[in-house]
């Protein structure tokens, strides 16, 4: 039944007309039980058609900074994953910010990401340049459809927070999030992986060792009542989920 509520919830996505995008790697904040819900909340739009939502910066989602879900990156080149659903033109900025969100700074760009047939899915990547130096950041993907939008463009935008270090490295895998024409990747089915009082901070394996799912949580803000869920994401490059415990680790 589970399985089935998700599967609706993704052709009820697929089906709308409006625009969707998401950042894919690094990996963006979510709000919790959005992923279980095929991620409608995360790649909804930021400026237009809003519904209920936490208390933060629209930029970024109105989510909050949170865990850190990527592996530890390293200045220079690198690349940014996104998803867009439903692609209507448009292009992409990828921006980072050093200090909590009151600045950016453009790393990358594509002013035709969202070129693709009208209303199709698309997975792409953007080159960005890390600036240099040991600093905690977050990233930031920007998307601003084309297609004549009243009374402004559809625009999207996804955050990720990130440790920033030479100790670092920038390969990752690349996995499709959410498509209609496609199978994605994650998020995959494991034990009580619909739970919804799941402890914040806890981790467990499912049966992709690629994978590794984390609880996460959000206390009550603005239109948002509060919420905890698991949150599936990629491992590092050259590691799998291992169960430790009652706990789990990417090794």
């Amino acid at each position: 039944m589970q399985t089935a509520l998700l599967l609706a919830a993704i052709a009820t996505l697929g089906s709308q007309v409006s625009a969707h995008g998401i950042l894919a790697w690094p990996i963006a904040r979510v709000l919790p039980q959005d992923q279980q819900n095929g991620y409608t909340y995360t790649m909804g739009a930021i400026n237009v058609n809003l519904g209920p939502h936490p208390v933060g910066d629209s930029l970024c989602n109105f989510l909050p900074a949170g865990p850190v879900f990527t592996q530890t990156i390293a200045p220079g080149a690198a690349t940014v994953d996104y998803n867009i659903m439903n692609a209507h033109q448009g292009g992409c900025n990828v921006y980072i910010s050093k200090d909590s969100q009151k600045t950016w700074q453009l790393i990358g760009s594509d002013p035709k990401c969202g070129v693709a047939p009208e209303s199709s899915s698309k997975q792409g990547s953007i080159n960005v340049t890390i600036p240099p130096g040991e600093y905690k950041a977050v990233i930031r993907w920007s998307y601003v459809s084309k297609n004549g939008g009243q009374p402004q463009e559809e625009a999207f935008g996804s955050c990720s927070d990130v440790i920033v270090s030479a100790k670092g490295k920038n390969s990752h895998n690349k996995y499709l999030l959410l498509s209609q024409t496609e199978a994605s990747q994650v998020p995959r089915d494991s034990a009580n992986y619909w739970d919804s009082s799941c402890k914040a901070g806890s981790f467990q394996c499912g049966d992709n060792k690629n994978f590794i799912s984390q609880c996460v949580s959000l206390a009550a803000s603005g239109g948002f009542g509060g919420a905890s869920g698991w949150y599936q994401y990629q491992c590092p490059q050259g590691t799998v989920c291992k169960t430790a415990g009652a706990s789990a680790a990417c090794q």
